[in-house]
């Protein structure tokens, strides 16, 4: 997006033009060069070449929202002018420092045959037919009563990366780190690597839902306390390893594994919809994510089809998130 600015007293011909990638940084960088109380140059490294960067700033980080750091915890917090923040701090930076964050690509790539075929993908009616059966489609209601407060995140982990630059701790460069979110699940701690750089797609509204979704359309539901159990959706990765106790992959299912939908109940606190956002990251699955009071829960499914993603994450009342951790 290219933004365009009049200058004041001006000919209407003569304009300034920001480019959009590079407005956020420009911002961000004007902010902090008139706080006082920031150390000169203790953040001067903050530039838009590297977008996947953060800093932290007087017990709080503020991260790029291209950053997967960014993308994973912005339930918690708000996202203005290509910032997310503030965030929860970390101890593995310095009161006021930057990180760069290491995120891989993940394999799910959209091809152009995908594209083209969006539509014919994602048909409501499902498939061209001579009639269309009323049995053949289902009325689907998530189960919103069905909340989880047992989730919490507990601490915002880096680690200095291997391919973080020699000598650059004693030139004062920013560090490259792995990102880790630990949560605190029943009692327990679970530690989720937040490897790879995936999308959260918002889901388009529907009008006069919920609407009926066709059978073919194959999609698993389960709450979001059991998405540890869950390893290697839609068999594009074959790891080993672990992130739970009890593990399931579809590869043994009968069901089309590159299509199969996971649909998340991340109802209530913030921290649900995160510890979803950070599994996807963890094993490289993009969302589609849907508020369900503008969307409904057969429309997002199929707009995981329509996108070729696998994993639909459901939630309510986007702007009501709760700042117990603030």
């Amino acid at each position: 997006m290219i933004i365009e600015k009049f200058v004041t007293g001006a000919n209407p011909e003569e304009r300034m033009i920001l480019p959009g990638t590079t407005l956020p940084w420009l911002i961000m960088n004007t902010l902090i060069d008139c706080d006082d109380g920031i150390e000169a140059n203790a953040l001067a490294a903050l530039t838009h070449i590297h977008p996947n960067s953060g800093f932290q700033y007087r017990g709080t980080t503020y991260w790029s929202s291209t950053s997967i750091v960014g993308k994973v915890l912005a339930p918690t917090c708000r996202e203005i002018a290509g910032w997310v923040g503030p965030v929860r701090p970390t101890a593995d930076l310095p009161r006021v420092g930057i990180a760069r964050i290491r995120q891989r690509r993940p394999k799910q790539v959209l091809t152009p045959k995908d594209v083209t075929t969006m539509m014919e993908r994602s048909d409501p009616l499902g498939p061209p037919a001579d009639s269309y059966p009323v049995e053949e489609y289902k009325l689907l209601f998530p189960d919103e009563d069905d909340l989880v407060d047992i989730v919490r995140v507990e601490t915002l982990s880096l680690k200095a990366a291997s391919i973080t630059p020699p000598g650059a701790a004693a030139d004062g460069r920013p560090l490259v780190y792995d990102s880790c979110v630990q949560f605190a699940i029943d009692g327990k701690s679970w530690p989720l690597r937040l490897t790879y750089d995936v999308s959260f797609i918002f889901a388009c509204p529907c009008a006069r839902g919920p609407h009926p979704l066709f059978f073919d359309y194959v999609y698993k539901e389960i709450n979001v306390s059991e998405i540890l159990n869950i390893r290697d959706w839609g068999g594009t990765y074959s790891r080993s390893g672990s992130v739970g106790s009890k593990q399931e992959s579809v590869s043994n299912t009968g069901d089309d594994d590159s299509e199969r939908v996971l649909v998340v109940n991340a109802f209530g606190v913030a921290d649900n919809e995160v510890l979803a956002r950070a599994w996807c990251s963890h094993w490289g699955l993009s969302a589609v994510v849907a508020d369900v009071e503008k969307t409904c829960m057969a429309c997002a499914i199929r707009e995981a089809y329509a996108a070729c993603v696998n994993v639909c994450i459901l939630v309510e009342g986007m702007d009501e998130y709760d700042d117990d951790w603030r």
